[in-house]
């Protein structure tokens, strides 16, 4: 009896190893995904693209990012028509699937043609249901993609970390930045990293702040730069450009409520602006983190930096 449960035991040990096995494959053998950050396929038929449910996608996914100073949209949308979606096109990294059907609902998806993928499709019996469906559930789907992009940059951020302590040392908390990014200063209670472009420089500062006064959140902003980002020409520093108002809402990072406000920075008298990202955080009484992300790259495109600084400063650890 005991030499048959010690065969029964190893038959189901091989059983498993074998189902193990072959669940690793499976994940082995899907393809590698393919698509920029914040690329969107759009897979639908003609009809409807060129409908009013294309109009309706494009006008949610496709919106002008609030703080930049030219109009770039959320997510660059790439139609792919329902009929040539096979082969090489159904690998892109994140697709929105919307057909005709009579199964109503917003269903989700990961790596079922490539790794890693997230499909989100919609189907509905008709145009207007569709839109409907979009309507009721826009949160959600805009935030399971945004957040499905976040992921992803802090994914590729992660193959090539800064190790510097510098951060963790001057201020009490870790960030995750590239190896690309550089500590330009650093005091107590203060750090400022930056990476050069080729059209100018991406950078982030981080400040805690104890027992402090009470300022707004530009007011905070203004006078830490004043202090730590000069200018190119003396008694010349960042500030805020208050023409373009400056707009700030809460929103919850790990778990913590932060303050996020997004403008525009500019150096008075000079030719020097570009877009910022603020989070204020608070960690305890009277006990704050303030992020700033701004760059500064004249006559390019900028949805990108942005994005990327925004990845960091959400990858925050105290």
């Amino acid at each position: 009896a005991i030499s048959l449960q010690i065969i029964q035991m190893k038959i189901l040990l091989i059983a498993l190893f074998l189902f193990i096995s072959c669940s690793d494959n499976e994940q082995k053998l899907l393809p590698a995904s393919s698509g920029n950050i914040n690329n969107i396929s759009i897979v639908t038929n003609d009809e409807l693209w060129n409908g009013v449910v294309g109009e309706v996608i494009r006008e949610n996914f496709a919106r002008p990012i609030y703080g930049l100073p030219q109009i770039e949209p959320v997510f660059s949308l790439s139609h792919i028509p329902s009929k040539v979606f096979s082969g090489f096109a159904t690998k892109s990294r994140t697709i929105l699937k919307v057909d005709i059907s009579e199964k109503e609902g917003v269903f989700n998806f990961k790596n079922t043609y490539a790794s890693p993928q997230r499909i989100i499709q919609i189907t509905a019996d008709s145009p207007n249901k569709i839109i409907e469906i979009i309507n009721e559930n826009l949160n959600s789907i805009y935030s399971t993609m945004y957040f499905n992009e976040i992921q992803e940059k802090q994914r590729r951020i992660s193959k090539n970390l800064n190790k510097t302590q510098t951060i963790k040392n001057n201020t009490g908390v870790s960030l995750r930045f590239p190896s690309a990014y550089r500590v330009a200063k650093a005091d107590t209670n203060f750090v400022w990293i930056r990476r050069d472009i080729e059209t100018g420089s991406v950078n982030l500062f981080i400040q805690r702040q104890r027992n402090q006064t009470e300022q707004s959140i530009i007011e905070k902003r203004d006078s830490i730069s004043k202090i730590y980002i000069p200018g190119p020409v003396e008694n010349t520093y960042m500030s805020t450009d208050l023409i373009y108002t400056p707009n700030t809402q809460q929103i919850n990072v790990g778990g913590k409520q932060v303050f996020e406000t997004r403008g525009l920075w500019e150096i008075e008298g000079q030719f020097m602006a570009g877009p910022f990202l603020n989070f204020q955080i608070k960690l305890g009484d009277d006990d704050f983190i303030m992020l700033d992300g701004f760059v500064y790259s004249p006559g390019s495109t900028k949805r990108e930096y942005i994005f990327e600084l925004e990845a960091i400063m959400r990858s925050l650890k105290d």
